[in-house]
């Protein structure tokens, strides 16, 4: 392990940043691994296949053994990469060869191998060339040559990746389905982009040849990448031509399919309902021989049909023609037992299979139907279906396709013309009672080639164009880019040659300009030269500013000028001096040119040569004038402070650096009525309280020794003497110098403050003794200009309300709203920003969870806000406990929504019965009445020279089973509609309004849209008994001639809108308690999460809104 470390620290930047790569692919392919094992997304990003995480493993783990110099592990796991990639080529390139999903396969999967998708195509390709870039990179030089086959590698897994990124991040799902997308292809594509990008840099800071052989080859590497760019989506186009064309044999088979599968099933259809009459007219040979000629003549398809006894023999048969099969047993052959025991069995219509027809002499099916009453068998009903019906039945529409029916694995009939093969074949399971078909639909030769087209392949030469010219575009700014690299250096040299001339030149006038310049910027200080004699040789702008000398009034005079003519000793003693001792200072009188004096300190020093002859002097003169006036204004300022301090009404003494008191003004003395004398020194502390002296002393000694303030409060002795209370503040001060000079100490009289204090406390005392006696929780909420809320005041009650103590709730606001449940916290911040934003009361209720596992609690809070001077929010309020009145609420709610699901229930068993009333009355009594009619029809047939009265007793009883039959119907409409349920709720609405206009002579108008409603069962039934009641109160009360009827749908809910122009309501009409109607309507609706509006005014008709949500959900 240490070897490895050291191995690591060793590492140079740019390996660095490769194994850095390498690791983070791997462990990101590692996570969405783990993720599949572990049944979880992973955070924040698409989870990758599962073959391809492992593969983004090794690919990851192989960069960065690369960067380690770990080559042979480096190239054994791009091995396993190449190989996950060559594996899923292989089994695109030959489907069924290879079924294992995934490859890396393992007995810890959660669902078991063959239930996770494959890596895509194009992700298997980029693995492909970029696990040959992982295996030929090293991390030592290899030549230019592996170098260039490196980059060619890397730059085309790099093409391939950024397609691909482009592809699933912004393609959508034409591009996944063009380029075989299955998943995960965003991130595969981030990570594909990194590893690729970090071979290529690995290869591009190899040597100096390897570079060059690199950008030398840079436009052959470009075209091979965007050439293979090109490939990719050539053969994209291809897969998507095919996929067009399977993809549309496939919607063919499934229409041909439907449409074999309804009319066989409408046949099957009519031969029962034919059976159904037999029965009901015992298979009487007249009335059988029409009915069948009837359907025989309406279904070409059908080449005969026969009625068999209960003996299963041919009693009569239609067309006339096929005569002769009367008196055949149905069960003449094994096929036809077989389908006619079935048929008895199972009580159901059953086909056979195809087989001869002997009448006709041709090839088809029988339809077999069972005729049963009472539980008995009646008799037998079959129909022969002809070979030619599949043509018939499709006609024209797929004149591009050739349409197999096979029975068994045998040819049963076929339509269109002939097939281009079999690889374009879709096959279909036909399901039609007892018979299972096989449908195939293959695509005609005609159909392939108008499909066909030269995309692909104009694509493929596009690319290949556009590889060549992104190649050009490449050695074109190769060769610029050389040519102006060697114009730069040229440059570069050239420019380097004239700044080393021009700083050589610059070195030379910054020496002759610096001196200058330093002696011209002083301008408090009079700098300025003297030859041996004397004379002013040079002179700076500081010695004009002070002496008032221009240079070319002093150069050349004698320095003497600058002195007064009464100075004891002459200035050319000066010069002596400094040429004796090598300089002079001094600090005396100087005299400017408008005769002015001031004080000045002189510097004088001798300037010798390197042979030591003298050459002059340098002077200079600084104005004392400003320090000298700083001293005596110092000296004025502390006479000042001094008296200022004596009329000073507060108490002030001052300690001098030992500690002692050296000065008290007159306020102390006044204060303690002792002398200054007595109070100097160490005097004063007399005075403090005894108490007091010791935490005195402490304080002092301590600040002393740091020489930091303090402050300290004691009781210091009136001249009465009282002991008052004395706030002493005292501050280190300096000197001139700088040094800790002792304390200045200024002490305040808080004996009336202490005073307050302490009646202050009482009165927080009384008022802790209300506030713990009030339920709840008194506060005072305070939030500044910033937002935060804290609260500086709770009572007592805070802890038996909220389970928190005080000090937690005064110190951290958030701990209190915490407790309030999340979804009402929202609320509760609203409520309290409204109030700040419009000093209105704070209002709030609602649920409080105290830790731990305390019962929740209902609380309410009330509070009214005011503002402070500095600007922030106060509110004064009161928390207070409504657990018990919310539990008695919540009791109501909850008996309220019990009634509610009872009325539901009994709603919805009402709705049942009434349905089952229906059926039966339908079934029973519709089926009677109508065998009844059929008799009299039949007697009005046989009876006709009957004498006239019973020919007129037979049309009465005509009219009454007609009527009886009207009858039936309403009774069976007004319980359960069928047109409800056939139709839907618009058709349904439609027949109610015209219903009731035919009764009342109102006009309605129902605008409903005929499709894209997609209504529950139980919704659409709801909607039309409130309609049903609406029409009746209409009729009922409303005096309307015209209702206006609306049913619409946004996302969430439908809504159906009436509105009439009759007499309107009043509110007391809604408030009536006889209103039953409009509640029915509204408790209807609230069972469904819906309600009702209604909105009336009298002589302004009536609107009724209803709202129901698409989902259903209880109020």
């Amino acid at each position: 392990m240490i070897p490895l470390l050291d191995q690591v620290r060793r590492v140079p930047w740019a390996a660095l940043v490769l194994l850095i790569t390498g690791l983070v692919v791997a462990a990101i392919g590692g996570w969405c691994v783990a993720s599949w094992h572990e049944l979880v997304m992973p955070l924040a990003f698409e989870r990758l296949q599962y073959d391809a995480s492992w593969a983004f493993v090794f690919a990851g783990v192989a960069l960065a053994a690369h960067a380690l110099g770990l080559s042979a592990i480096g190239r054994w796991c791009a091995a396993v990469a190449i190989l996950f990639g060559a594996v899923r080529l292989a089994a695109y390139g030959a489907p069924g060869w290879i079924d294992i999903h995934p490859m890396a396969a393992n007995p810890w999967l959660p669902y078991g191998p063959g239930n996770y998708n494959d890596m895509g195509v194009l992700t298997a390709a980029v693995f492909v060339a970029l696990g040959c870039a992982l295996a030929a990179l090293g991390p030592k030089v290899h030549g230019p040559v592996r170098s260039v086959l490196v980059s060619l590698l890397a730059s085309i897994a790099l093409a391939l990746a950024s397609v691909l990124l482009f592809a699933s991040w912004t393609g959508g799902v034409v591009a996944s389905q063009w380029l075989l997308l299955t998943g995960g292809e965003r991130v595969g594509a981030l990570l594909f982009v990194l590893l690729a990008g970090g071979v290529l840099a690995g290869a591009l800071v190899r040597s100096k040849d390897e570079q060059q052989a690199i950008r030398r080859w840079a436009p052959g590497i470009v075209w091979f990448a965007v050439f293979v760019c090109a490939l990719v989506l050539w053969q994209a186009l291809q897969v998507q031509e095919a996929r067009f064309i399977d993809n549309s044999t496939r919607l063919v088979a499934t229409d041909v399919k439907n449409r074999v599968e309804r009319a066989i099933a409408i046949r099957i259809r009519q031969l029962e309902r034919l059976a159904e009459r037999a029965v009901i007219y015992g298979f009487v040979e007249e009335r059988w021989q029409r009915d069948a000629s009837t359907l025989l003549n309406e279904t070409p398809d059908f080449q005969g049909i026969g009625c068999a006894g209960e003996d299963l023999h041919i009693r009569s048969v239609v067309p006339q023609s096929q005569a002769s099969a009367i008196g055949s047993s149905l069960r003449s052959d094994p096929e036809r037992m077989r389908t006619v025991d079935a048929a008895i069995q199972s009580r159901r219509s059953t086909l056979s299979r195809y087989i001869d027809l002997r009448l006709s002499g041709s090839r088809g099916f029988v339809i077999y139907v069972p005729a049963y009453s009472d539980g008995t068998l009646r008799g037998l009903v079959a129909a022969a279906v002809g070979g030619e019906w599949l043509p018939s039945l499709l006609g024209e529409r797929f004149d591009d396709y050739e349409i197999v029916l096979l029975d068994g694995g045998e040819l049963a009939n076929r339509a269109g013309a002939n097939g281009a093969g079999p690889e374009r074949t879709q096959e279909q399971s036909v399901n039609i009672a007892n018979i299972r078909w096989t449908l195939r639909v293959t695509p005609t030769v005609e159909y392939l080639q108008r499909a066909d087209s030269a995309l692909p392949e104009a694509a493929l030469g596009l690319g290949a164009v556009l590889a060549t010219l992104l190649a050009l575009s490449t050695y074109l700014f190769q060769t610029a880019r050389r040519g102006a690299h060697e114009l730069a250096a040229t440059n570069a040299r050239l420019r380097e040659d004239i700044q080393a001339r021009r700083q050589v030149e610059q070195a030379l006038r910054e020496g002759e300009q610096r001196t200058r310049l330093i002696i011209d910027a002083i301008k408090d200080c009079a700098i300025y030269m003297l030859d041996p004699e004397g004379r002013v040789a040079s002179w700076n702008r500081g010695a004009e500013a002070i002496n008032g000398y221009a240079p070319e009034e002093i150069i050349g005079r004698h320095f003497s000028v600058l002195y007064p003519p009464d100075r004891q000793q002459p200035p050319e003693s000066e010069l002596a001096v400094a040429a004796r001792q090598g300089w002079f200072e001094e600090e005396c009188w100087h005299l400017r040119k408008d005769g002015t004096r001031y004080c000045g300190d002189d510097i004088i020093s001798a300037i010798r040569d390197e042979d030591g002859a003298m050459r002059g002097f340098s002077v200079i003169t600084r104005d004392a004038t400003p320090r000298i006036a700083l001293r005596e204004q110092t000296e004025r300022s502390r006479d000042f402070y001094f008296a200022l301090f004596s009329g000073f009404p507060n108490l002030v003494w001052r300690s001098d650096a030992q500690g002692s008191c050296d000065y008290l003004n007159q306020a102390w003395l006044d204060y303690t009525g002792r002398s200054r004398e007595a109070e100097l020194g160490s005097g004063w502390v007399e005075g403090m309280h005894p108490d007091d002296r010791a935490r005195w002393r402490a304080t002092f000694d301590r600040a002393y020794g740091e020489m930091q303030p303090f402050e300290i409060e004691f009781r210091l002795r009136r001249a009465n003497g009282e002991y008052g209370s004395m706030i002493c503040v005292g501050r280190p001060y300096h000197d001139m110098q700088g040094q800790f000079a002792g304390y200045l100490c200024s002490c305040y009289d808080n004996t009336t403050r202490r005073a307050m204090e302490i009646a202050l406390r009482e009165s927080e005392a009384r008022y802790e003794g209300m506030t713990a006696n009030v339920p709840g929780m008194v506060f005072q909420l305070l939030r500044d200009d910033a937002g935060r809320i804290s609260f500086s005041y709770v009572s007592q009650g805070c802890e038996a309300l909220t389970g928190l103590p005080e000090a937690q709730v005064r110190a951290d606001a958030e701990s209190f709203f915490r407790l309030v449940p999340a979804p009402e916290r929202t609320h509760l911040s609203a409520t309290l920003d409204a109030s700040a934003a419009q000093f209105t009361t704070w209002n709030w209720a609602g649920r409080l969870l105290p830790p731990q596992g305390a019962s929740e609690k209902w609380i309410n809070i009330r509070a009214r806000p005011r503002r402070l001077d500095s600007g922030e929010i106060l509110w004064d309020g009161l928390v207070f406990d409504d657990t018990q009145g919310r539990l008695a609420q919540l009791e109501v709610e909850r008996s309220r929504e019990e009634l509610r699901a009872l009325s539901r229930h009994l709603q919805t068993i009402r709705e049942e019965e009434k349905a089952r009333i229906a059926r039966e009355v339908h079934d029973e009594l519709g089926s009677t009445l109508t065998a009844l009619k059929m008799d009299l029809d039949w007697l009005g047939e046989h009876l006709e020279s009957a004498p006239g009265p019973i020919a007129q007793k037979r049309a009465t009883m005509g009219k009454l089973v007609e009527a009886a039959v009207a009858a039936t119907r309403r009774i069976v409409t007004d319980l359960r509609p069928s047109i409800l349920d056939d139709l839907g709720l618009a058709a349904a609405l439609r027949w109610q309004a015209t219903e009731f206009a035919k009764h009342t002579g109102a006009r309605v108008d129902v605008d409903a849209p005929e499709t894209g409603l997609h209504i529950d069962r139980d919704i659409a039934l709801a909607l039309f008994r409130i309609f049903q009641e609406t029409l009746t109160n209409v009729a009922r009360h409303a005096q309307a001639t015209e209702v206006a009827v609306k049913l619409s749908s946004n996302d969430d809910a439908l809504i159906l809108r009436i509105r009439d122009n009759g007499v309107g309501l009043s509110e007391d009409d809604l408030r009536k308690p006889t209103s039953l109607g409009i509640r029915g309507m509204r408790e209807r609706a609230r069972q469904l999460g819906g309600d009702i509006s209604v909105s009336a005014e009298p002589g302004s008709g009536t609107t009724v809104i209803i709202s129901i949500p698409r989902s259903k959900r209880a109020a």
